[in-house]
């Protein structure tokens, strides 16, 4: 109820306990997907490994307990997080002795999802971004030879803007023929993700896994490429969020979105993946082959 209020007074509109929200949170502010749980030290564990042998009664019963919720707040955790949501967790002595960090805090965060989300709003560049995968490696390209390139030095997959009236698969297909020399014969949408970076201009990409190609690499004139083992791959120099999103080509989850707020090389948050509800009468990407 402190807290509630604090944020009352700070001007935040948020809900309490909303059921449709996977471990109704105690407080869940929708807008920005940020969902705050006000833990009691008892009922969830708090130092447990430690303070579990200070319980003196009834071991049987309290023990397991403690550790089922224990193992229940780090399901709920994760299932937000798949969802698009910021989890912030706050144990009772923690709001009730220092109130206001917490509140700064969570202040915080709802402004980095507020700028993030609005940058959303603005006009946006057209992409797509593809990692081709053969023999447990994906095709990865060092970006060290194009002028102006906002990725100099990093390893990211292939791909580019779209031309005018051109569909996010065409120019898939076409910006792997030009960088690679390799045609496409089987891939797989994963979804969208929302590149916004207070440097440059707001960019959506068009997220593609290429499991099929015929043909045989070329030299790339906008960089090195070279096949990188999958278990390699997260050691090289890349963006941040690229760590965060590639995982979802190993998964077979719906088409999701996904948002990166950057400042510069600074990841700031990561709003996603999240995934929409398929709208009736809409088909989704699928696998194609050709």
């Amino acid at each position: 109820m402190k807290l509630r209020k604090a944020l009352r007074e700070k001007g935040v509109r948020y809900q309490v306990c909303r059921g449709d929200v996977f471990g109704h949170p105690d407080i869940v502010i929708k807008s920005v997907r940020i969902a705050i749980f006000c833990d009691s030290e008892f009922w969830h564990g708090y130092h447990f490994e430690e303070n579990k042998s200070k319980i003196h009664s009834n071991l049987d019963y309290w023990i397991p307990k403690i550790e089922r919720n224990i193992a229940r707040d780090k399901e709920v955790n994760e299932t937000l997080a798949k969802q698009g949501y910021l989890v912030l967790r706050y144990w009772g002595q923690q709001i009730e002795k220092d109130l206001d960090a917490v509140v700064d805090e969570i202040m915080a965060k709802i402004r980095v999802r507020q700028e993030i989300l609005a940058r959303k709003k603005s006009p946006f560049v057209r992409t797509t971004l593809v990692y081709i995968e053969q023999n447990h490696a994906y095709l990865m390209l060092y970006r060290n030879k194009k002028k102006n390139d906002l990725n100099e030095g990093k390893w990211v997959g292939v791909g580019g803007h779209l031309e005018d009236g051109e569909s996010p698969v065409a120019c898939m297909k076409r910006e792997v023929f030009e960088e690679t020399g390799l045609t496409v014969t089987s891939y797989r949408y994963l979804g969208k993700i929302y590149f916004l970076n207070s440097k440059y201009p707001a960019e959506v990409m068009y997220f593609y896994h290429v499991d099929g190609v015929t043909g045989q690499l070329i030299d790339c004139n906008e960089g090195v490429l070279r096949y990188i083992d999958i278990d390699e791959v997260y050691d090289l120099p890349m963006w941040d969020g690229d760590r965060i999103f590639m995982p979802l080509l190993q998964t077979h989850e719906p088409a999701f979105e996904m948002s990166l707020g950057y400042d510069g090389d600074k990841l700031l948050d990561v709003i996603g993946p999240v995934y929409p509800a398929k709208k009736k009468g809409k088909k989704q990407h699928g696998r194609k082959k050709r």
